[in-house]
């Protein structure tokens, strides 16, 4: 990963909505590989389970540091649609796994599909289309 890669990935990991989540890097030296978090704090919801708002913040997340390697340097990529399917709850203590694979890479467009586990279960998926826009 070159160092305007790295700087990118560590820059949306900073942000204060993924760090209030503890979202960290899989692999850091590879932010592409995945997410983890534990359901614990903001990730909790009062039935002692994952956040689905949460949950969708890191899935995003996560989409976007799958699809920053595909990105030149003066592109970045919003979200435009996601759709989610939460198959299984995660509970409080435990951590979660997102992973997500890009699909298919146009002029404009970034079609991304992500996992969420913990352990071998699998909490959901999501499919993430995001918008290439140019920074300048």
């Amino acid at each position: 990963m070159t160092d305007s890669l790295a700087e990118r990935a560590a820059a949306a990991l900073a942000i204060p909505l993924q760090v209030a989540l503890e979202a960290r890097a899989l692999d850091p030296a590879d932010p592409a590989a995945g997410v983890v978090f534990p359901v614990s704090g903001l990730a909790l919801n009062p039935g002692g389970t994952l956040h689905a708002g949460a949950l969708g913040s890191i899935m995003e997340l996560t989409g976007f540091l799958a699809l920053l390697p595909h990105l030149d340097a003066a592109e970045h990529a919003v979200t435009h649609h996601v759709s989610t399917q939460i198959l299984s709850p995660g509970r409080a203590g435990e951590e979660v796994t997102v992973t997500a694979a890009v699909e298919r890479r146009t002029r404009r467009l970034g079609f991304v599909t992500a996992t969420a586990v913990v352990g071998n279960r699998l909490v959901a998926r999501a499919q993430i289309t995001k918008s290439v826009v140019d920074l300048g």
